[in-house]
């Protein structure tokens, strides 16, 4: 008898030291997470979770059904404040000694009850779809009016055609005022003096002039209506296009006989003060023989044109073009030929097309002013296209770095003696440093130019010159910003 009694105690110790099976252990973990997070309501949804059928994704239908469960039972809310893992072990609580399609159904039911659901939304009606009103940073503001009267004043040079002899060239120093009568029109009137040289004309080759002219003189006043082609914003300031229509007097102060009627255009660029661009006037009657072409650069200041402010909105409205406008002050050099000697100052324009990171094509026209000291002083006008290069790093791009250029053209040389530096095709080199971003650069440049032809072999010229551009699209040139 007593053997038999210490056999059960033994059995009995044996059967308490067995471990209770996985599933077991699952059960209880979700039971004290039931009861931890007050969920004691959801094992009376136990059978119905177990008997949602919910695709992947969910379906509206679908998810309607589970909005409503949380709507009659809020507390089921609480379900998401639990990870996935304890989700599982809710699930195992519920089932109990259920087949394991009861674990995974229910499982899934516990998952898009505590919102980690996809939902298969149709796609809206676009004839239905609401309105969408643009942020308040995206609020477009026109530009607060300047005073409707203006003033500028600008120097120009260029071509001179004249029934005088000279020598092609002109200079003029003009003045305009403006009068704006509406957001996109308005009224201008300018006066200029004009100014250049004779033919000089050396038939026997002696050096000195044979039929002495004298300069040409020219008195313009024109005036007409002006129209804004483009105001847009840069920075705090506005940059505009505007077309000048003139008509008016031009008389020949020098020689008589070519005075008249003219009419002519201005289209010209204004970005803040500075203002630039190109100015065409031709004679009529009496004045017929007179035709005057010649890119300026100046101030203006009042009747700027109000634009509006759509910098930070995403239209389709905004314009796009990969064009950029420059000018350049040629600071020093040396002229590299007994005909030339130091270069004393001069004035260049340049158009830049962007074409990829490294690469832009444009054009270049300047003109550049030898004094001569003790010989007659040459005036070279040069008109050039070619390619730039920039050299910036891909990876670690900085706003300061290196570019260069190469390009070819043809220039206009006037000198009173023969020489070999003068009019002919020509190419230039140059290697400039300067700062950049998507919207300006400014830039020092080292030029080397040389002639290539024998009537201009001896035209050796290297010179330093300081240049300003200013890019009208900051979208298509972001891959010359420091982060892009």
């Amino acid at each position: 008898m007593r053997l038999g009694l210490v056999i059960l105690c033994v059995l009995a110790s044996a059967a308490a030291a067995q471990p209770k099976p996985p599933l077991f252990e699952r059960c209880d973990r979700g039971d004290a997470l039931l009861d931890r997070f007050g969920l004691a309501t959801v094992r009376t949804h136990g059978p119905l979770l177990a008997a949602l059928e919910l695709s992947v994704p969910l379906t509206p239908a679908q998810y309607a059904k589970i909005v409503d469960l949380r709507t009659q039972t809020p507390t089921l809310g609480r379900l998401g404040a639990l990870d996935d893992v304890e989700l599982s072990e809710v699930a195992a609580a519920l089932c109990r000694d259920a087949d394991a399609v009861c674990n995974v159904v229910t499982l899934r039911s516990l998952t898009c009850l505590a919102e980690r659901c996809d939902v298969a939304f149709p796609a809206p009606d676009p004839k239905r779809a609401d309105v969408v009103r643009p942020l308040p940073e995206c609020r477009r503001a026109a530009r607060r009016r300047s005073t409707p009267i203006g003033l500028g004043v600008d120097w120009a040079t260029g071509f001179d055609r004249s029934q005088f002899p000279n020598d092609g060239r002109t200079w003029s120093l003009g003045i305009a005022g403006r009068l704006a009568l509406g957001r996109r029109y308005g009224l201008v009137a300018r006066a200029d003096h004009f100014a250049s040289r004779d033919a000089a004309i050396d038939a026997d080759d002696n050096g000195s002039d044979d039929m002495a002219t004298g300069s040409v003189t020219r008195f313009s006043a024109l005036a007409g209506p002006s129209f804004v082609l483009d105001a847009t914003r840069f920075e705090r300031s506005t940059r505009s296009l505007r077309l000048d229509l003139l008509g008016g007097l031009l008389a020949t102060s020098s020689q008589p006989g070519e005075d008249g009627f003219a009419a002519g255009f201005d289209l010209g660029f204004q970005l803040a003060a500075f203002r630039t661009g190109v100015r065409v006037i031709q004679g009529f009657g009496d004045a017929s023989g007179a035709t005057l072409v010649v890119a300026h650069l100046g101030v203006a200041v009042g009747s700027v044109p109000p634009h509006t402010d759509a910098g930070r909105c995403d239209s389709e409205e905004e314009r796009s073009t990969r064009l950029a406008f420059g000018f350049e002050l040629p600071i020093g050099g040396y002229g590299i030929s007994s005909q030339l000697g130091y270069l004393a100052t001069g004035f260049g324009l340049e158009l830049m097309w962007h074409l990829s990171r490294r690469f832009d094509v444009g054009a270049h026209a300047d003109i550049l002013v030898y004094p001569g000291n003790d010989r007659e002083r040459a005036i070279h006008q040069a008109v050039l296209a070619g390619v730039r290069i920039d050299h910036g790093n891909k990876v670690r791009r900085k706003r300061t770095g290196v570019f260069s250029t190469v390009m070819a053209g043809y220039q206009h040389a006037a000198m009173l003696e023969p020489t070999t530096a003068g009019s002919g095709p020509i190419a230039d080199l140059s290697l400039a440093w300067g700062a950049q971003d998507n919207e300006i650069a400014g830039y020092f440049r080292l030029h080397t130019r040389f002639g290539l032809t024998p009537d201009n072999v001896d035209y050796r010229a290297v010179f330093v010159s300081f240049g300003f551009e200013m890019r009208f699209d900051p979208r298509r040139w972001s891959s010359r910003d420091r982060t892009y």
